[in-house]
């Protein structure tokens, strides 16, 4: 038991990091920016107003000040961790190294599952672009799944998308990524205050009635999938061993949340004031703008819908910007995870090879597995099983933070019980495939990374 709980030492926390000093608060902002405007807003709000209607502005609001306990948790962590990458570092320096790997796990299933989810709603986007894909074979969209009957396929033009990101991350390094990061969430903002100013001529206020048609049970159902455009923040400290410094960092976490916080709930009363989201009442079937494949592109849908086709257009081009942007990001921070755990010996050597600032075998590893599940797998159930991931990645930080005394002890119970009772929301089969899938992982750990681990050869030594 003491090995699973074993900690790397203070010294190992403040060691010197070689990693090339190159990204300010702007450019970290942006690449937290990046990682969520886009799936959060040009994805999310069908699948949140389906579950709480009008008052999915709650829902955002909500997970935001859950996030921004855990941002504060996560911002300190910077401080005393300068080497690490994300949850994983935190939690491997202050709970213990099998808590550290549940936690890698969790964001496996966030970053892979997440640049997943997006490269489907990429390629609904990209359909409102170019229409002549619309009439692909159904067999190539992709695979669906109508009430308890699924139906197989495979979509390529979302596979097709990640192997475009995967090139371009290993053969154009990360100063480069970064870059092309900003200068994408420039142009996608500029869109999406287009769609601000023409959606607010199409709201009209008898849409927001009933707020809550599904009480206070679909606002918090709707928080919980808002995990997912929020984690973003989770992106940018894949790259906080690169920062210029821990006031970037500290900087570009606030930016983040608060940008991001109410860009979304303004999209979303504008959204849902546009078209009732449930036009015969709570009890009957909701909008079909709000529901399945249609809700990997809503907002293009529901200007289309008000007669607004040239701006629908435009937006749908601002969208395969903006969302190409943020598969570009989810792409870049799995692999980082892998470089710390291959740098702590609980991956093999080779996941810590870097060239051009980036670690090529993470990211091929990576662009397979989210290659296979954005083409195979139906939108709806990819964007929900990485939230579960995320959350319990959270609440391990939290609590890791309050052990090392970090921050105050209600902060981080606001933060892990925030983030635990959101988890309750999600549907139960998210948490059965965590059930099986997460047992899978600690398999690695006990027959290779317990047994490789660096603080396991430094106690062999001694």
């Amino acid at each position: 038991m003491t090995t699973l709980l074993r900690r790397a030492p203070a010294a190992e926390m403040t060691a010197d990091d070689e990693s090339h000093k190159h990204l300010g608060w702007l450019m970290l902002t942006a690449l937290g920016i990046g990682a969520t405007i886009g799936a959060g807003i040009f994805v999310m709000p069908g699948r949140i107003a389906e579950k709480a209607g009008p008052a999915g502005m709650l829902s955002f609001a909500i997970t935001g000040a859950v996030f921004l306990f855990v941002g504060i948790c996560y911002e300190r962590f910077s401080r005393v961790v300068p080497k690490g990458v994300s949850a994983y570092s935190y939690v491997y320096h202050s709970i213990g190294e099998v808590f550290a790997w549940v936690v890698a796990f969790g964001l496996f299933l966030e970053y892979s599952f997440g640049a997943s989810a997006v490269a489907i709603a990429w390629c609904e986007y990209l359909k409102r672009v170019f229409p002549v894909l619309k009439s692909m074979p159904e067999f190539w969209r992709g695979s669906t799944l109508v009430g308890s009957e699924f139906h197989f396929g495979i979509n390529i033009v979302a596979l097709t998308a990640v192997v475009v990101v995967t090139t371009i991350l290993i053969f154009g390094g990360v100063q480069k990524s970064a870059k092309l990061n900003f200068v994408l969430v420039c142009l996608k903002c500029a869109l999406l205050l287009i769609f601000m100013a023409a959606g607010c001529t199409h709201i009209n206020p008898a849409n927001w009635q009933p707020f809550m048609p599904r009480g206070i049970e679909g606002v918090m159902q709707g928080a919980a999938i808002a995990v997912f455009p929020y984690v973003g923040f989770d992106a940018l400290y894949t790259f906080a061993r690169e920062s210029k410094s821990l006031k970037d960092t500290r900087v570009a976490t606030y930016s983040c949340i608060g940008l991001v916080a109410i860009l979304y709930i303004v999209v979303m009363a504008i959204a849902t004031g546009m078209q009732p989201v449930f036009p015969n009442g709570p009890d009957a079937p909701v909008n079909a703008l709000f529901k399945g494949t249609e809700a990997a592109a809503p907002l293009a849908n529901l200007i289309s819908a008000a007669g607004d086709e040239w701006v629908a257009s435009l937006i749908a081009a601002g969208a395969v910007i903006g969302i190409f942007n943020v598969l570009l990001v989810l792409s870049m921070g799995g692999p980082r995870i892998f470089r710390n755990m291959s740098e702590d010996g609980l991956l093999p050597p080779i996941f810590a090879k870097v060239k051009n600032g980036s670690p090529t075998v993470g990211l091929l590893v990576n662009g397979v597995i989210v290659g296979l599940v954005a083409g195979f797998v139906p939108f709806e159930q990819v964007s929900d099983i990485m939230v579960l991931g995320t959350l319990v990645a959270f609440v391990f930080v939290c609590i890791g933070a309050m052990r090392l005394k970090l921050v105050h002890p209600l902060i981080a119970l606001a933060g892990a019980s925030g983030c635990a009772t959101l988890s309750v929301f999600l549907d139960p089969i998210v948490w059965h495939v965590y059930a099986i899938s997460c047992p899978l992982g600690l398999l690695f750990y006990f027959t290779y990374g317990r047994k490789h681990s660096k603080l396991n050869n430094v106690a062999d030594a001694n």
